[in-house]
């Protein structure tokens, strides 16, 4: 007997999996399982779905998102899942939940199946705005999409996994979260970021409300159609907090769309769309310490490669680029006196 190629044990796989989330459906068939390109935290299949379910034929075409073994940051597949089944239907543009794996169960790891949505995520594109590339108007969409994300009810929308923050809170929560990563995961001493720490800790703004913050809101985590925004992905850094974060996130050197639309500009959008002020000290905190958690990110990739838990070769030396973010890191640092702070 012929060995089985990946793809055809992978199609094994789904239809005894999907076989178990639809009891009352038969003649499953998967047809064109396709690997697709993804980040570090997970690998990614295209395929097209077909069933007969109370004597209708259905159809749909699906992504199946499976946990990568180890990567440049710790997710939880679960959380990433229950947030985007929760924000469907609220405005906000996210595919739909499908069905997940938990425990990995039947495919090794966790994972979960979502709608495949139309679109392209290609970063370079959108950061060379080429003939028929409106970086512009995607960059003005964000700014709404960031607002309608910002003004959910989160607690009528009921995410309730999320750890909860309040508004004195929000920022120390995130300090303490990122630091005990970077205490986790370094390999040296790393100086510089004890003092960014330090720092990021005498400076902590209070927040003005607290929202769902997508946490990885950028250029390349959306799909784009045209001038429009069909989807925002990768929710595994989702968490309640100040949503400013999300605004000073997006304008990272990396991926920011500043060359199309300035910070100003995106703000005052944001701000004339959402009804929520931006305070430039609390924006630039998290400009700061959005260096700091890309950073330990790379901290992150760098020491799962070293513990031998993958062998991606791209996270082989992202401890090299944290040096970049470090120097942003210190240009950017004002020479404020600490604030007072609250009891967290």
């Amino acid at each position: 007997m012929p060995p089985v190629s990946p793809m055809e044990d992978l199609a094994v796989r789904l239809r005894e999996f999907l076989a178990s989330k639809l009891p009352e459906a038969s003649e499953i068939r998967i047809d064109n399982i396709a690997p697709l390109t993804a980040g570090n935290a997970r690998q990614v299949w295209q395929f097209d779905l077909r069933w007969i379910d109370q004597a209708a034929r259905r159809q749909m075409s699906c992504v199946l998102m499976r946990k990568a073994k180890a990567g440049q940051l710790e997710t939880d597949l679960d959380r990433e899942f229950r947030i985007v089944d929760a924000l469907w239907g609220s405005g906000v543009p996210v595919a739909q939940a499908l069905w997940i794996d938990s425990d990995g169960r039947w495919f090794e790891r966790p994972s979960f199946i979502m709608e495949k949505i139309a679109g392209s995520s290609d970063l370079q594109s959108l950061l060379k705005g080429g003939p028929g590339q409106d970086s512009r108007q995607i960059a003005l969409d964000m700014a709404a999409v960031a607002a309608r994300l910002h003004r959910l009810d989160y607690e009528r929308l009921g995410v309730d996994f999320l750890p909860p923050a309040r508004i004195e809170c929000a920022a120390a929560q995130q300090v303490q979260y990122w630091e005990s990563l970077f205490l986790k995961h370094r390999m040296e001493p790393h100086p510089v970021m004890v003092s960014a720490f330090i720092w990021l800790k005498e400076h902590q703004p209070t927040a003005r409300r607290i929202s769902i913050v997508h946490g990885d809101f950028r250029f390349g985590n959306l799909l784009y159609e045209g001038n429009r925004i069909n989807a925002l992905l990768d929710w595994e850094m989702v968490h309640l907090g100040d949503p400013v974060e999300d605004i000073a996130w997006a304008y990272r050197t990396l991926w920011s769309p500043q060359a199309f639309l300035s910070l100003d500009e995106f703000v005052g959008r944001y701000t004339q769309l959402s009804g929520i002020q931006v305070d430039p000290e609390t924006l630039r905190f998290y400009r700061l310490l959005g260096e700091i958690k890309h950073s330990i990110i790379s901290l992150t990739g760098a020491r799962s490669f070293a513990d031998g838990r993958t062998r991606n070769l791209f996270l082989a030396d992202r401890a090299s680029t944290i040096s970049a973010y470090l120097m942003q890191f210190l240009d950017w640092l004002p020479g404020s006196e600490p604030r007072s702070k609250a009891s967290c």
